[in-house]
């Protein structure tokens, strides 16, 4: 039998006596019973508030299907699964079938068959209950207006209502034809099924996997036999049942005339079971749960955007989604992925990933809790799920702002130290603090206190409302204004934010500083083609600026790259990577759990590329008591070092990039390179003079790169009031300074608590005073103290000598005024010597002369040139030339000559005999033989004039 476009009934029935006499009774009696009913109740009072009948109310609505990013269904979901066909769409043998077994004389009755009814009234005259009777289009009303369908409720079934049931059939096929209402009929009946389907289409795609205009006469007979009872009549669960109902709608095609005997028998041998097909085979996967949680959030999604609910309005719902990433999620989920481990079976993830260009989300990890095949709607701890996300916000939250509002660098520094608010200090995760540190050490170790502190200068510079601002453009759900305090920085107190707020509001560093609604929807098309199409929009929402972005990222980057291990080294890559990690606590709330104070119970991480951000949530849902069960609800040390979030996102990385590497992010413009002292802020310039370890070499948005010379961060010194010097006995020189005004400045600066001090550079303050003889500087004297005594190299002594005072720094060379004294110099005078050269007897009248001490000695010495000569000592040193004190003692040394001692000779001795010669060493320098002394001739003394 295959499908038409037209039928004219005019079938050949077998003519039977005793039904047709039973027919014409009881059509008399119907007539008899309705015109008495109508005489006696008044028609009008039944009739008066029927529903008004529009024929656009008995179209069904279709089921909604999902599709993912490449256009594929990926679900069909609704309160009932629907897909409406027409009536050219439906095989003979479905048609047949129905009729026999439902309406045999559809097409000759005007929507009321007067003999079936009057068999349905005598039924209610003997049983009480009006039951049966109802043709197709009668059917097709009390569906449509009065049944809700959704619920399973229906009206009274009473004498008025089955009156306003016809009198809307009779008006229907009145507006309307029989191809047209037997077409709306078969959308809209229920056929049980696997997921409440409605519709033979759907139907005939569930229990056979086939097209309706597919079916075989079998198929048809059991889907026609199906709908009398759906429940009852369930192939799937009564499969008995379904076969005998199946056997009763055959025996009808064939009694009335539609079938043949062989076709009759052909068909019923065939088992009912032997057509069936999984109930769950058309769906993506088996186990029930792949896809639900983007699946879910999609469907919520199309609520917001439409007002409707797309469970009970039939739409295409077409989504980012990215079935290779959704599907590696669910395998980490489902714990099939080998490289990803969970500690215990208590603790959930979630995880999100987006477009950072588009805000498109292309994949949803729900939790565990998805992957155990649980269902739908469950708490999807991705998209549903609020809690504090950590140290994981402060490159977004804390130091972009810093970078936008206050002028800072990349290489701003600020001192970790635990900070006091009230009665609560903040402190690290740690226990530690590392004392000055940078922003990029601020951020790969996820210091508390820097991001505290980056938070308050911003507050303080410009108030709470950029923080406000901020966390309303990025549409933080739970975010409430009243309840914003300083803890927001480190993501606690009352921050809260599910994986996607999250996930969102970082993919603001890779877009240029700008937020775009996260979604899942690309387009939304009606199926009953009743509206237009809709294509969501979302603006792009400037939040910080493109170059405070940027430096945020830098920092991000470098927190992965660095040598400093936070969880993050696993996400180095041979392409760009940013990320960040955040750990929340339990605080003293475990402690009736028997879990330690302050053990962390959420561990977040959010990792970057230009193309997509993706974030994660690993943690607990709630506290079970570790006394009792054993099972401990927090991180353990040995459950932080397994890095389930980090092997996480190594594996999703891997998947998302197989087949290309996305570029690194690009500097824009209004970011300017600096060199500045590194603590020092506004910024200044570095001198030559600077030590390395005080330059920093940094990034700053270009409008705040206007850096002072450093002589403006020095400050001036204090002036000197006073000085004094004057000349000692000894030739030393006693120096008196006014004392510095500010003794603080006269040490270097080691307080911890400090970015930089000056004192770093410039050294302390010092006393210093030049000493001038005759128009020369004879040196620098330099003292930490107020009074000096000190000798001065080459200071004449009984000489006019100046000395000038004045405060400068030990290590750069500004100075205070001066004040300049003159006094005599001290000690004995001093007497030139004769140059090297001079007789010695001209020493001798010299040293007379001027009162000088010659200690005289003699020195042996073989080496001839030194004979007849002298040397002329001061305190060890040579003294020719030089200048000496009067009345000091010089040593004259005097060389006397000696010649060497010569080698002895040997006494001459006959050859010895070949026999007689004794064995010697063939080495040896002396011979055998007595003692000998060698010849020298007396020295000659030297005359001593």
């Amino acid at each position: 039998m295959s499908s038409r476009s037209s039928r004219t009934r005019k079938i050949k029935r077998r003519f039977h006596g005793f039904r047709f006499i039973t027919l014409l009774l009881a059509v008399a009696v119907g007539i008899e019973l309705v015109c008495g009913t109508i005489g006696y109740i008044a028609l009008e009072r039944f009739l008066g508030d029927k529903p008004s009948l529009d024929v656009d109310d008995f179209f069904s609505q279709e089921s909604t299907l999902v599709f993912d990013k490449y256009g594929n269904e990926i679900a069909d979901v609704g309160t009932q699964l629907r897909e409406n066909i027409t009536y050219d769409d439906i095989p003979e043998a479905m048609v047949d079938s129905f009729l026999a077994i439902e309406d045999s004389r559809y097409f000759q009755h005007n929507g009321f068959d007067i003999p079936r009814f009057s068999k349905a009234i005598i039924e209610t005259l003997i049983h009480h209950n009006m039951q049966g009777g109802s043709t197709f289009t009668m059917q097709l009303v009390k569906l449509t207006y009065f049944v809700n369908d959704e619920e399973g409720t229906s009206r009274t079934k009473d004498i008025q209502y089955k009156l306003q049931q016809i009198a809307l059939a009779i008006e229907l096929e009145q507006r309307s034809n029989k191809k047209s209402i037997f077409e709306m009929y078969m959308n809209k009946m229920n056929f049980g099924g696997i997921g409440n389907i409605r519709g033979v289409q759907k139907a005939a795609q569930q229990y056979f996997g086939k097209d309706v205009n597919s079916l075989n006469l079998a198929e048809c007979a059991i889907l026609a036999g199906v709908v009398n009872s759906p429940y009852y009549y369930d192939p799937h669960f009564y499969l008995d049942h379904a076969t005998e109902r199946r056997n009763q709608v055959l025996y009808q095609l064939l009694n009335h005339g539609y079938i043949t005997e062989e076709e009759y028998t052909l068909a019923k041998a065939i088992k009912v079971e032997d057509l069936l097909i999984n109930p769950n085979s058309n769906s993506t996967d088996s186990t029930g749960y792949r896809y639900q949680a983007y699946i879910d959030a999609a469907l919520k999604e199309a609520e917001q955007i439409t007002g409707l609910d797309p469970l009970n309005t039939s739409m295409e719902i077409y989504t980012a989604m990215d079935p290779k990433v959704q599907i590696a999620m669910e395998e980490i989920e489902a714990g099939e992925n080998e490289k990803v481990r969970f500690a215990d079976e208590l603790m959930e993830i979630g995880i999100c990933a987006e477009n950072n260009q588009t805000g498109e989300i292309i994949a949803i990890g729900g939790g565990r809790n998805y992957a155990a095949g649980n269902g739908s709607m469950l708490l999807n701890h991705a998209t549903e799920q609020w809690k504090q996300p950590g140290s994981s916000v402060k490159p977004w939250f804390d130091y972009a702002p810093c970078f936008d509002y206050l002028g800072w660098a990349t290489t701003h520094v600020l001192v970790d130290k635990p900070v006091t608010y009230g009665n609560w200090t903040y402190k690290n995760a740690s226990g530690t603090y590392s004392g000055r540190v940078t922003l990029e050490e601020a951020i790969y170790k996820s210091l508390n206190t820097t991001a505290i502190q980056a938070m308050q200068a911003v507050l303080d510079e410009k108030g709470a409302d950029i923080f406000i601002d901020m966390l309303k453009k990025m549409e933080f759900e739970k975010f409430d204004p009243a309840l914003f305090g300083i803890g927001f920085a480190i993501g606690g107190n009352d921050f809260i934010c599910s994986v996607k707020e999250n996930m969102a509001a970082h993919a603001i560093l890779m877009n240029g500083g700008n937020y775009i609604h996260p979604h899942t929807i690309t387009k939304i098309v009606f199926r009953s083609g009743m509206q237009e199409p809709m294509v969501p929009s979302y603006p792009n929402v400037s939040v910080v600026s493109p170059q405070a972005a940027y430096m945020a990222s830098w920092l991000m980057e470098r927190a992965i790259d660095t040598s400093y291990f936070n969880y993050l080294q696993i996400l180095q890559r041979s392409y760009a990577t940013y990320g960040k990690t955040g750990t929340t606590d339990w605080g003293d709330s475990g402690l009736q759990y028997g879990i330690p104070q302050g053990a962390s119970k959420d561990n977040w991480m959010v990792v970057q590329t230009t193309e997509h951000t993706i974030a994660t949530w690993v943690g607990y849902e709630k506290a079970v008591n570790y006394n009792e069960t054993g099972i401990a609800t927090w991180f353990t040390r040995e459950k932080t070092n397994m890095n389930t979030r980090g092997n996480i996102f190594s594996e999703i990385l891997d998947v998302i990039y197989e087949d290309h590497q996305p570029e690194a992010l690009q500097r824009p413009d209004g970011i300017t390179d600096i060199t500045h002292v590194s603590g020092i802020f506004p910024y200044v310039k570095p001198t030559g003079n600077t030590p390395d370890e005080y330059v920093a070499h940094g990034m700053i948005k270009s409008e705040y790169a206007n850096l002072k010379d450093f002589n403006q961060s020095v400050g001036p010194l204090a002036n000197l009031d006073s000085f004094k010097a004057k000349g000692n006995d000894d030739g030393t020189i006693t120096l008196n300074w006014s004392s510095y005004p500010d003794s603080s400045k006269l040490s270097v600066n080691h307080d911890e608590d400090t970015t930089f001090d000056i004192s770093w550079i410039t050294g302390a303050v010092r006393y210093k005073a030049r000493i001038k003889q005759d128009g020369v500087t004879l040196g620098e004297i330099t003292s930490d103290s107020s009074e000096k005594t000190q000798k001065m190299d080459g200071l004449k002594p009984g000489t006019e000598t100046e000395a000038c005072g004045y405060y400068g720094y030990q290590n750069i060379g500004d100075s205070s005024n001066e004040v300049c004294v003159k006094f005599i110099s001290g000690g004995k005078k001093e007497a030139d010597v004769p140059p090297m050269g001079t007789a010695l007897s001209e020493i001798r009248r010299w040293a007379a002369e001027n009162k000088i001490i010659l200690s005289e000695t003699t020195q042996q010495t073989e080496n001839i040139a030194l004979g007849d000569t002298f040397d002329l000592l001061y305190e060890g040193k040579n003294a020719f030339g030089t200048k000496v004190p009067q009345g000091a003692t010089l040593t004259v040394v005097i060389y006397a000559y000696v010649p060497p001692t010569p080698e002895p000779t040997p006494d001459p001795t006959p050859e010895p005999t070949p026999e007689s010669t004794p064995e010697t060493d063939e080495h040896s320098e002396e011979p055998e033989g007595g003692d000998f002394e060698p010849e020298f001739e007396e020295p000659v003394e030297e005359d001593e004039s």
